[in-house]
C-alpha cells in the first residue's frame, strides 16, 4: 500500500492569513462611501511600498468599481488591525499635590 501526502486544495493555500501588518493580512480603514457616509472597509494588505505606504486590495461589495482593479495605495498609519477604532483615554490631569513644588 502506497501512502500519499494529503492534497491541499488551491483555495486552502490562498486562504492562509498573515499576521498584521504583513502582506497577506487583513486590515480595516476608515473611508467614505459614494454618498459621503463614513464607513469602515475591510481590506487585504498586498504589498509594502516605500515611505510608509502599502498597496491594499478592497473587497467591498458596496463599491466594487471604486478603482479599476479594486486596489489602492494608502499610508500604513491609515490602517488598523481591528474593525473598531482604538479608544484613547485621556491621561488624568495631575492634581496640585502631584505637580511638585516650585523652587
Amino acid at each position: 500500500m502506497v501512502h500519499q501526502a494529503p492534497r491541499l486544495l488551491e483555495n486552502d493555500m490562498l486562504n492562509v492569513s498573515a499576521p498584521y501588518p504583513y502582506a497577506g493580512s487583513t486590515a480595516y480603514i476608515d473611508d467614505k462611501d459614494c454618498l459621503g457616509n463614513d464607513v469602515v472597509r475591510k481590506v487585504r494588505i498586498i504589498e509594502h511600498r516605500p515611505e510608509d505606504r502599502v498597496l491594499i486590495g478592497i473587497r467591498d461589495r458596496l463599491a466594487p468599481r471604486e478603482s479599476a482593479s479594486g486596489n489602492r495605495t494608502v499610508r500604513l498609519s491609515d490602517l488598523r488591525e481591528t474593525e473598531q477604532p482604538e479608544v484613547h483615554q485621556p491621561s488624568p490631569k495631575p492634581s496640585g499635590r502631584t505637580k511638585g513644588r516650585r523652587r
